[in-house]
């Protein structure tokens, strides 16, 4: 059975962890007997990669959009698949008519992902954020177009696929589809465990992400702040390492960690993969994962990197709703999803406490493997899609 995976996403550092979850999904995609397809753009190439490697010139004279949906409909009608699995940020005329020439092409099951649910309030207002009034207005048009121009070719979607997956917020149907609330997947073989018990009153935060602006990192550094301006011969000695962070987020960071005072307590290195971010895992004591979903009008998140951090057995900090995460568990701690800054106390008790007990990072590593690994999820996926499945003893 062939698989193509379509996505439009770039293949760049900034898009590191999303560019993982494509490849780990493929890659789980294929432990399920599928000989898979999946693609990427970088530069000036559109590239199809696995079972079929092909290599396309985007030369978007007329908007790059319309040049990958006119490469991915070449691509169908001269490759046969059984499945198409689609990633997508947002629908539009080109969606619709693309699923139509796959199913022209013969294409049995077709699936729509869609990462972050819901996506239209938050587009809606992505205009506010423009300084210059004049601008703001143009740009408020062009997205209330975009939303309308979303729903009017969402009510085509009927009939077109046979299921969406949502990462966020619960829904029973996407435009009249039938439709999935998701959690994210990783690939835990490839991530090995930090070392662990450790000691010391310094304790590290890490938070790993390419846009820091929903991330909420802010909310760390505000509660550093607080803390030191609260002991003056302070406990606990609160080091925060930002690994990543956009070019264009990056100034006003720095901006706040010099307001805030705390410019010998935050190292930002930049990015890191692999061998190199692992460093940086072994050495902390806690990962910060999402803290800013209120920001972008949602409660909940299936966040990629808190699922690495369990993967590594890295205690974390979040602030969302999770289906796939127990409310109990002692290598979690959850904060409000809101302004407030972090209360460090609570979170130097929280490291302490996994420090105590070296199971609880064990027990940490073990959920990941069992919950969080990609063939499993994405077989449910396929199986609320109307796809049989041979049993998994068949499976290679």
């Amino acid at each position: 059975m062939k698989l193509l995976y379509l996505t439009f996403q770039e293949d760049s550092v900034l898009y590191a962890g999303v560019v993982k979850k494509i490849r780990g999904q493929s890659a789980a995609f294929a432990k399920l007997g599928f000989s898979v397809t999946y693609s990427l753009w970088q530069g000036n190439n559109f590239r199809f990669q696995g079972n079929v490697s092909q290599t396309v010139p985007i030369s978007a004279e007329h908007g790059i959009m319309k040049r990958f949906y006119e490469i991915a409909a070449e691509h169908l009608q001269h490759h046969t698949y059984d499945v198409l699995y689609v990633r997508l940020d947002m629908i539009d005329f080109g969606v619709v008519q693309l699923l139509r020439t796959a199913r022209a092409a013969g294409v049995q099951k077709i699936i729509l992902e869609i990462p972050n649910y819901p996506y239209l309030d938050t587009y809606r207002n992505s205009y506010r954020f423009v300084e210059n009034k004049v601008q703001r207005a143009v740009s408020a048009v062009k997205v209330n177009l975009r939303a309308a121009q979303d729903q009017l070719a969402g009510s085509k979607l009927r009939g077109l696929c046979d299921a969406v997956i949502l990462f966020g917020d619960d829904a029973q149907t996407f435009y009249g589809v039938k439709a999935m609330n998701a959690t994210n997947g990783i690939n835990c073989d490839a991530l090995p465990a930090v070392p662990w018990p450790k000691s010391g009153s310094t304790i590290q935060l890490i938070g790993v992400a390419g846009t820091l602006w929903w991330q909420a990192y802010d909310r760390v550094l505000q509660g550093m702040h607080n803390y030191y301006a609260k002991n003056k011969k302070p406990q606990y000695d609160f080091r925060f390492t930002l690994v990543g962070g956009d070019a264009k987020e990056m100034p006003e960071f720095r901006k706040t960690v010099e307001t805030l005072g705390l410019a010998d307590r935050v190292e930002m290195p930049g990015f890191k993969t692999g061998n190199d971010l692992q460093v940086f895992y072994n050495r902390a004591d806690v990962g910060i994962s999402t803290l800013g979903c209120f920001r972008r009008g949602i409660t909940r998140c299936s966040s990629l990197k808190a699922r690495e951090y369990a993967a590594v057995g890295l205690p974390f900090l979040y602030a969302y709703d999770d289906d796939s995460l127990p409310g109990d568990v002692a290598w979690a701690l959850r904060v409000p999803n809101d302004e407030t800054p972090v209360d460090m106390e609570r979170l130097a008790q929280f490291v302490l406490s996994c420090r105590r007990d070296p199971r609880t990072v064990l027990e940490e590593r073990n959920f990941a493997e069992e919950t969080y690994d990609w063939v499993a999820i994405l077989r449910k996926f396929l199986e609320f899609a109307g796809f049989d499945f041979p049993p998994l003893s068949n499976q290679v």
